[in-house]
């Protein structure tokens, strides 16, 4: 018989659980919002690591990681609308305060995971987007250094629980789990530890003591992880030569956060949709976003968006709450209906509190009453979670007035070069005093074409707007056009680890005799055009320029090319690489403009390489030649204007 001592630190771990009490179990769940274009999201995940350190790159020490026993895949488009998706239960962490969140995906590359294919996907990551005329794409999405995680800065704590609770979750009964240090291959036997999944510890700060019994009761500790594809789906197209048709793609550039459900509530509404048409996915096309002032009070930033369902309910969960209340405006928008604005919506933490309880397949949305503030979630036999959502403000019920719609995109050739990842916000401020703008619309900006892959559709409408109040009191509205005009909306760029963009640019709606009724024009209307303002680095960084020496194993093998950077799967530059791929050796390429100098200026590099004569997906039903790599070495510019990699292309 063959006896393994445990690692040192699975030791302190456990002394750490027997002389302070070892937390009870933690759920990890994802949730999300979803245009509604997209009839599926699919992501499949196959661990979730913490750290207490928010910036701690991926290779750095203090991760307790936490590996399934099988990947788990979740549709953002049924995990929306206060739906949350379990990944992970019972997870056994020390106590303490946890500063970041990881994902590790199953990349679409990968082979396909029965989890997904369960659900009707072709590959693990995937979105099916509908198009104009009613035709679904099912397309890879594309995650940025999957072997790194998706990283998500955040505040989380577990507290103490009762001593022995882990030793009893983690230590008894028969083993089908390891535990593994980051600092060597060897598995650990956790003997005795009733586990359905793999856990392991990196550095020194501790353990995470596998994954309790599938049979537990409630977990005590609930985080869920939310994704808005409005700002986290990005379509492009990668172009071939010599006028070869564009080929289109998804990129998901992950601007995620992550909520402790015990210090969470929601806000909820209902809309009445007479006469306003639906989407080709067949619900309205109208999304509800809860906003805040920006730090330096210039305009407001979306903190979360949901989409209206089909009979006009919409729930806003998880936000931030806390015993003193947290203020929230509500913007109700789409292209055909007049924007309404509700504004100082208190979520405040209580001991009693409305609940709203739904399942991840929409059918059930029930009012109920909460006798506690912290929300319940659990895991179902059919794979489905179910979610008791606490604190919730209910708005009551509102009326959108319907409004003529027109389309606007970027300029062609805009005047200043966006950094990679820009987003475009369309903004409209109230005309009461103080007012500063709010979010109405985004759209993400093609990173490789520098323009806007799917026009804004934006509602030429005046504003409707009025207060909410404690007592529950029906809201008045107040219709009036907006401080910019009705139709006319301020243009601002925006960019992770870059300052805010001008609030200069504007856009207009074309003049009213181009339409005939309050949707659909007479002929078509091109889209009004625009320019945006440069954006700027923000105070204590840098600008950083990374220096790539391309080696194509194979030269001409492929003759397009993108070189990606990133930062915790969130698209930071990238540059053309199709030069250097047909040249007979080592080539350099350059991206410029890297945010360098801070905390966060730890980038991962990836490639996307096709041949222009069968640009498709190497994996994709019928074949094609788009590969994508990426590299282990991650590039160091926290205290550096500089960096080099080497790159070969295999």
């Amino acid at each position: 018989m063959i006896h393994r001592v445990l690692p040192l630190t699975a030791v302190c771990g456990l002394l750490l659980c027997l002389l302070a009490g070892c937390s009870g179990s933690t759920q990890v769940s994802l949730t999300g919002n979803t245009p509604a274009q997209y009839s599926h999201v699919f992501v499949t995940i196959q661990a979730v690591w913490v750290n207490q350190n928010s910036t701690a790159g991926p290779d750095d020490s203090g991760w307790s990681q936490f590996s399934f026993s099988s990947p788990t895949t979740v549709d953002l488009v049924a995990a929306n609308s206060s739906n949350l998706s379990s990944l992970i239960s019972s997870l056994r962490l020390l106590p303490g305060s946890y500063s970041q969140v990881r994902l590790i995906p199953v990349d679409s590359s990968a082979a396909l995971q029965t989890s997904a294919s369960n659900l009707g996907a072709l590959y693990n990551f995937e979105a099916d987007y509908v198009d104009g005329s009613g035709n679904t794409h099912q397309l890879p999405l594309e995650v940025l250094n999957p072997d790194k995680g998706i990283g998500i800065a955040t505040a989380l704590k577990v507290p103490i629980g009762n001593i022995g609770a882990a030793l009893a979750g983690g230590l008894a009964g028969s083993s089908t789990g390891t535990a593994n240090s980051s600092s060597s291959s060897v598995p650990e036997d956790l003997s005795g530890s009733s586990t359905t999944g793999t856990a392991t510890t990196g550095g020194t700060t501790g353990i995470g003591i596998g994954t309790g019994s599938s049979t537990s009761s409630t977990p005590a500790n609930q985080f869920a992880v939310f994704v808005d594809g409005n700002t986290d789906l990005l379509p492009f197209n990668y172009n071939t030569q010599s006028g070869g048709t564009a080929t289109g793609g998804i990129l998901l550039n992950q601007h995620a956060s992550a909520y402790d459900l015990s210090k969470s509530g929601g806000i909820s509404g209902q809309l009445t949709l007479t006469n306003i048409s639906t989407s080709t996915s067949g619900l309205p096309n109208i999304e509800v976003s809860a906003e805040v002032l920006s730090a330096d009070g210039s305009r407001h930033q979306i903190v979360s968006t949901t989409s209206v369902q089909s009979d006009g309910s919409f729930m806003l969960y998880p936000l931030a709450a806390s015993t003193n209340g947290n203020w929230y405006d509500v913007v109700i928008h789409g292209p055909g209906i007049a924007t309404i604005i509700i504004q100082n919506v208190e979520v405040q933490l209580a001991s009693s509190s409305n609940s709203l309880s739904s399942t991840t397949d929409g059918t059930t949305s029930t009012a109920s009453t909460s006798t506690t503030a912290s929300s319940t979630l659990s895991s179902t036999t059919s794979g489905t979670s179910s979610v008791s959502a606490n604190n919730v403000v209910a708005i009551g019920t509102l009326t959108p007035r319907s409004a003529i719609a027109y389309t606007a995109t970027l300029a062609s050739a805009p005047l200043a070069g966006l950094p990679a990842g820009t987003v475009i916000d369309f903004d409209q401020t109230l005309q009461t005093q103080g007012s500063v703008p709010y979010v109405i619309e985004e759209n993400p900006v093609d990173p490789f074409n520098q323009v806007m892959f799917n026009v804004q559709t934006l509602s030429a409408g005046t504003v409707d707007s009025g207060t909410w109040t404690a007592t529950g009191a029906p809201i008045s509205v107040v219709s009036a056009a907006p401080f910019e005009g009705a139709g006319t909306y301020i243009v601002t760029p925006s960019a992770p680890f870059y300052a805010e963009g001008g609030l200069t640019s504007k856009v207009s709606a074309p003049p009213a005799t181009a339409t005939t009724t309050s949707t659909t024009p007479t002929t078509p209307v091109p889209p009004q055009t625009f320019t945006v303002p440069a954006l700027t680095l923000p105070s204590g960084s840098s600008s950083g320029k990374l220096t790539a020496t391309i080696t194509p194993a194979t030269a001409g093998k492929y003759d397009q090319g993108e070189i990606l950077v990133s930062n915790n799967g969130t698209l930071v530059g990238q540059a053309s690489i199709s030069s250097a791929l047909q040249q007979d050796g080592a080539s350099s390429v350059t991206v410029s403009g890297l945010p360098a100098g801070t905390p966060s200026s730890l980038f991962y590099v990836s490639v996307r390489v096709w041949n222009s004569s069968n640009p498709a997906p190497a994996n994709s039903p019928n074949g094609g030649s788009m590969e994508r790599q990426w590299y282990d070495s991650p590039v160091d510019m926290r205290s550096s204007s500089t960096g080099s990699i080497q790159l070969t292309i295999n």
